[in-house]
């Protein structure tokens, strides 16, 4: 591998309303050391948030951009002909999609598309895909949904492309949690939670990362903080051992 690589592209992939957006403010959160509130997500989701987005995270306002770039696409669909294809996702972890396209329902991206980039380096590529999946809901969602992210799973795995499942809302599945987020590794409920969502993606235990985003607070807070840096310090990690067994 001859390129150089400053930052990891990270792609966040997930159903509607699993934590995709809220993770990437509650990063600029830690960053920044206050609540921040720059994208909106769910139903009536505004334009920027069909396009892929890319955001680099900075390591305070106006300072040096860290190692990590965080993309958005549209979320995925829990019923068929809904949300992102499998075709696009390829397309943007392979690096073909431009920043900015906008996805359209009903027609992949393809090699005919304006703007599709024919030879993508490897600074155009994703480097690691986050799963997310809510914890209140990691057991009713749909057969569709779960087959959908299992063979990007298996693409991924083919690209050697690591993977990662983040845990979102797991403070609303425990009433420990909920009142302190320390006690993430020590709830019987989370726990359970954890080997569900490990169950329905179909990977190890170990590649499920439970999370807490900021949502309603007014401030930051330690702990918090504590758990979305250890996130990322295994998703830079992951991506780090991927590219340098490629290197030998």
């Amino acid at each position: 591998m001859s390129e150089s690589l400053n930052s990891a592209r990270v792609l966040l992939l997930g159903p509607a309303g699993a934590g995709k957006s809220s993770f990437l403010n509650s990063i600029r959160s830690v960053m920044l050391k206050r609540i921040t509130h720059k994208s909106v997500s769910g139903a009536g989701a505004p334009d920027h948030l069909k396009k892929l987005k890319s955001s680099s995270i900075r390591a305070e306002r106006g300072g040096h951009v860290t190692s990590l770039t965080l993309c958005e696409v549209i979320p995925l669909g829990e019923e068929e002909a809904t949300g992102l294809s499998i075709p696009d996702a390829r397309a943007v972890i392979k690096g073909h999609v431009p920043e900015g396209y906008r996805f359209q329902q009903g027609t992949p991206f393809s090699s005919q598309t304006i703007g599709y980039r024919a030879e993508p380096g490897i600074k155009d590529k994703i480097h690691c895909v986050l799963f997310f999946l809510d914890a209140r809901k990691v057991t009713t969602y749909s057969d569709y949904l779960q087959k959908k992210i299992r063979i990007l799973q298996a693409e991924l795995h083919d690209l050697d492309v690591p993977q990662i499942v983040l845990l979102t809302h797991v403070d609303q599945v425990c009433h420990a949690v909920q009142e302190d987020v320390k006690y993430v590794y020590s709830s019987r409920t989370v726990k359970d939670k954890v080997q569900k969502a490990a169950e329905f993606v179909g990977i190890p235990v170990s590649f499920v990362l439970p999370v807490k985003n900021y949502a309603s607070e007014l401030s930051t807070n330690c702990n918090s903080d504590i758990l979305l840096l250890s996130a990322v310090h295994i998703i830079l990690q992951a991506v780090d051992d991927t590219l340098d067994d490629q290197c030998v």
